[in-house]
């Protein structure tokens, strides 16, 4: 038997879900928006340029995994002397497809600078060097913007959470109208009287 209690608790975990799924599709409209805008002759578009960027950032990433050897080599220089040096040496290794190696710098400047602008060692390290590139591409430049990721994807998220929050109204509602059933059940304790 459900009580009362935990059908209230589903009943708020339904609410919390669909608030979820109308800030997601709030977050999907104004990525359309901002995909709209990107046709003004004004700006400038970078978002094909980091996407390329990341699907091969994280290739070199999953060759890294695969095999640890990879960044050993040609990575023994010296330690930097400061971050801006760091910086230049990451964008220079970006420039020239040496991904591996830029991996391997945002991995080293996190021991020397931990929670600086290489982010801490549980932050992505793809995610990062994009932030890192995109913002020394774009310095004194106005009306630049990138958007990486798929809307297909998002239309796709969108409709599984859609569906999930569904069912878990219609699971609410089973767990309600079981509740009504017992409730309205004769009390088997009780003794029958024959007439």
């Amino acid at each position: 038997m459900i009580g009362a209690k935990q059908l209230e608790l589903c009943q708020r975990l339904y609410k919390l879900h669909f608030q979820l799924l109308l800030l997601f599709q709030s977050y999907c409209k104004l990525i359309g928006q901002v995909h709209e805008v990107s046709t003004v002759p004004e700006l400038l578009n970078m978002s094909r340029e980091l996407s390329e960027l990341k699907k091969n950032l994280k290739e070199a990433s999953a060759a890294i995994a695969n095999d640890p050897l990879i960044i050993e080599c040609g990575t023994s220089g010296p330690l930097f002397t400061s971050t801006e040096v760091a910086i230049q040496s990451m964008l220079e290794c970006l420039k020239n497809n040496e991904l591996e190696k830029a991996l391997y710098q945002i991995r080293e400047c996190r021991n020397l600078w931990p929670n600086d602008i290489f982010g801490s060692r549980t932050d992505d390290e793809v995610q990062t060097l994009l932030n890192i590139y995109f913002r020394h591409q774009t310095l004194g430049q106005s009306g630049t913007y990138a958007l990486v990721g798929s809307n297909q994807s998002l239309s796709e998220i969108c409709t599984k959470l859609m569906e999930l929050n569904i069912e878990i109204r219609d699971m609410i509602r089973r767990a309600q109208s079981y509740r009504v059933i017992n409730t309205f059940l004769p009390d088997s304790s009780v003794s029958g009287t024959s007439l």
